[in-house]
């Protein structure tokens, strides 16, 4: 069963735009121990499980949930990047710390 909701559990907020966290979170998302792995991982088990549909639906319910601290980090990162400088360069600019991340 899968059920969604525009409504987010818990408020997140963002007092000023922050790139340097957004790529951060954007690792939490996507990196070697990130929420998409974490996810596929579940999937997959639940693909491969056989016998009790229990574990299955359990397998499934646990990806489903991982799949939302995706869009949790994702809109966390939509928010440090609103008011953003539009590129890496004027963010490095302001912020010499920034371009050992983006390199100048």
């Amino acid at each position: 069963m899968f059920h969604h909701s525009s409504k987010m559990q818990f408020p997140v907020r963002v007092e000023k735009a922050d790139p340097e966290f957004a790529m951060l979170l954007q690792q939490a998302i996507g990196g070697v121990e990130g929420e998409i792995r974490v996810a596929m991982q579940y999937f997959f088990q639940a693909m491969g499980a056989r016998g009790d549909a229990r574990i299955r639906d359990l397998l499934i319910s646990t990806a489903t949930e991982e799949l939302s601290h995706i869009e949790m980090l994702g809109y966390a990162v939509a928010l440090n990047l609103e008011g953003a400088p539009l590129s890496y360069q004027e963010a490095s600019a302001k912020d010499p710390l920034l371009t050992r991340f983006w390199g100048a």
